[in-house]
Order: structure tokens, then C-alpha cells, then sequence
């Protein structure tokens, strides 16, 4: 209950496949995976993945529905093992308050994005 009173922004609910990398103190990429973006705000997202992360610094990447290359950094909170075998990873957004936005905007419009394609069979 406490976290939620700390809480400064409110979290949306979204379902979104991420890459991420997380990254040493010199910014080399040490570790390369895949997540699922649970929820977000302003400042941070919530990931779920296989794997606990254990860095500390990651850069979170995704194409948005244009087909561009959209990246933030970020800094591991926590990452938490459930009851399901996934770990929760919260990742607070490192960089400035509106690239942070851009970010949030782009990906709010990249997991509401429809395209429908007509599919023919013949």
C-alpha cells in the first residue's frame, strides 16, 4: 500500500512486446532480451519477462506503427519472481521529462494501432 501512495503518476494498463538491452556502467551492451510492457506511466513501465534482469541500466526499444525505431533508457527498480514463474520488473525512464512523453505517446500509439489488412484466399 505504500508504493501506491509514493506513486506520482498513474499507471496504464497495455499488453506490448519490448526489446530491451541492458548495459554496463560503459553503456556496452551486456545482455539482449525480449519483455512484455504490463503497464506504464510518465516516469516508468512495468515489464514482464522470462528472466530476471539484473543490471541496473537498460535501453528499451521498440517500431512503432510508422515502422520507427523508438528507444529510452532507463534504471531497473526491482524484478520480482510471481507466482506464475514470471519476474516483474519496474524501470524507471532516465531520460528528460518530455523524451520521456515522446516515449510514452509513441508506444500508447503503437499498441492502439490497428492496421487491417484484407486477407485473400484463393
Amino acid at each position: 500500500m505504500e508504493n501506491l501512495l509514493r506513486r506520482v503518476s498513474p499507471r496504464i494498463g497495455i499488453n506490448k512486446s519490448l526489446s530491451y538491452n541492458g548495459m554496463d556502467a560503459q553503456s556496452n551492451v551486456i545482455e539482449r532480451y525480449m519483455g512484455l510492457a504490463l503497464n506504464l506511466s510518465q516516469n516508468g513501465i512495468q515489464l514482464e519477462t522470462d528472466r530476471e534482469i539484473e543490471v541496473k541500466r537498460i535501453l528499451l526499444m521498440f517500431y512503432d506503427y510508422q515502422s520507427n525505431y523508438v528507444a529510452a533508457k532507463g534504471s531497473v527498480v526491482y524484478s520480482n519472481k510471481d507466482d506464475s514463474g514470471k519476474f516483474k520488473t519496474g524501470i524507471c525512464l532516465a531520460e528528460t521529462h518530455q523524451d520521456n512523453l515522446q516515449f510514452i505517446k509513441k508506444l500508447i500509439k503503437s499498441y492502439h494501432y490497428r492496421r487491417c489488412i484484407p486477407i485473400f484466399v484463393s
